[in-house]
């Protein structure tokens, strides 16, 4: 696990992974930027105690403008979600780049349509939306909500990751085997990549880092072919 952590690390430094970057920070921005923009002009728009007497006004003020705070602090918990659907349209790039560099010598992977790696990302994408709307009403118990929110994020970020790298390499069956042997490892990579997901601007890096790091875990665990080729001749 730390071993893969360093080497994704020194992936992020590779002229390949800065061309995604930047593509994909500029995406996951403009997305943020539009949801935010759209949630806060619902929240100022809509009239929720206004029609109280005395304190009415005041209230609803108040509600506003917690409701965009409240709002842009879902935007940066829920930026992974949107890097990880656009991440998914250059996973054959970032995995190709980090293993020409650190695995050389394994076979290349299987043809993996585009619409297959996108169709992963976005399950995950709006699965970890809405389990995460699913939270908000524990943003009033501050502590409580970002444990829950790192436990929950660090499993659906594990898999989502495992399944954008795997997929390559095993049929569901095999990677579903895979992940069940090597759950822990698997939780304990999510729950690095849900960290590093709440942390502004570092997170605009978890699509690569993540990517990265995930096949880097993925490759020490999963059996090689020439390992599976010396079992079955001793056999």
């Amino acid at each position: 696990m730390i071993s893969a952590f360093f080497k994704a690390l020194g992936d992020l430094g590779s002229p390949r992974f800065r061309s995604v970057l930047w593509t994909c920070f500029f995406l996951s921005l403009a997305t943020a930027i539009v949801l935010w923009g759209g949630l806060s002009w619902l929240i100022f728009s809509t009239e929720l105690v206004g029609v109280l007497p005395w304190i009415g006004g005041a209230l609803e003020t108040f509600i506003d403008i917690f409701g965009s705070v409240a709002a842009f602090l879902l935007m940066i918990l829920l930026l992974p979600a949107a890097l990880g659907i656009y991440a998914s349209l250059y996973i054959e790039t970032i995995c190709r780049a980090v293993e020409a560099r650190h695995y050389p010598e394994i076979a290349p992977p299987r043809d993996q349509g585009i619409s297959e790696a996108i169709w992963v990302g976005l399950k995950f994408g709006v699965l970890l939306i809405a389990l995460n709307l699913l939270l908000l009403p524990l943003l009033f118990f501050p502590p409580i909500y970002f444990v829950a929110g790192w436990g929950l994020n660090g499993y659906l970020l594990g898999r989502e990751y495992l399944e954008m790298v795997g997929f390559r390499r095993m049929s569901p069956k095999e990677l579903r085997d895979f992940r069940l042997k090597h759950r822990g490892t698997v939780y304990f990579a999510g729950l690095v990549f849900a960290l590093i997901a709440t942390v502004p601007i570092v997170n605009l890096l978890l699509p690569l880092f993540g990517t990265s790091m995930m096949l880097h875990v993925f490759e020490r665990q999963r059996p090689k072919e020439n390992d599976i080729t010396l079992t079955i001749s001793m056999a």
